[in-house]
């Protein structure tokens, strides 16, 4: 069977995730915390430190959805839906992707069953990243972040879905994941990408590259 939703892999997990009824508990001064399901690990666990990183980069795409949508800063009517509903969207399976993290399950599909093209989860990021390069070129360089403030804070996003990707294969490693967890952070750090030079683009801004040192530098 392919790659479960959250709710068919773990349904127990998915649900102690969102009862959230206290702030503070005490049970975790000592450096421990508690795996869904009870086990105890180190807060310094690879474990831990898999569903933290995916948690920053839900809160981080939450920056560039807000900056996005900033009366202020607000680029295009355009791009402010397209990045409110993707990111959205984005943010959701990153949770999704959270709690399998989070847990300590057999998995799902074995990684030479798993078929990316035919996970919809990843397949949606890929036929964005398809729409978004009909408007721009192949560059012969390394694009320079910073053509406008929502740019910026995309590249950034882009980084840390590149680290979370990082410790991610450092886990499985270790103990294998779900494959549709590394396809997805694999494939959304390249739809990152295509994002930011989508919005450079759709703004008509003047993409600013790196080409390598010049022989006269």
């Amino acid at each position: 069977m392919m790659g479960k939703t959250c709710a068919q892999f773990n349904r127990e997990t998915c649900l102690m995730s969102i009862h959230i009824h206290r702030i503070y508990t005490r049970s975790g001064d000592g450096g421990e915390t508690a795996l869904a399901g009870g086990v105890k690990v180190s807060k310094a666990s690879l474990e831990v430190e898999s569903y933290g990183e995916s948690d920053e980069l839900i809160s981080y795409l939450g920056v560039v959805r807000a900056v996005a949508n900033d009366p202020h800063s607000r680029p295009s009517d355009e791009i402010a839906e397209e990045t409110d509903e993707v990111f959205l969207k984005i943010q959701n399976t990153l949770y999704e992707a959270g709690a399998v993290l989070a847990a300590r399950q057999p998995l799902s599909v074995s990684a030479d069953r798993y078929v990316a093209a035919d996970d919809p989860r990843v397949s949606f990021l890929e036929r964005r990243i398809d729409r978004y390069r009909e408007l721009f070129d192949a560059i012969d360089g390394f694009t320079i972040p910073g053509d406008c403030v929502l740019n910026g804070h995309a590249h950034v996003a882009r980084t840390i879905c590149r680290r979370w990707e990082r410790v991610l294969v450092r886990r499985h490693e270790v103990a294998p994941i779900e494959p549709w967890v590394l396809a997805y952070a694999n494939r959304l750090s390249d739809y990152l990408f295509a994002y930011t030079r989508w919005i450079t683009a759709k703004l008509s801004t003047q993409e600013k590259l790196w080409k390598g040192q010049s022989p006269e530098g």
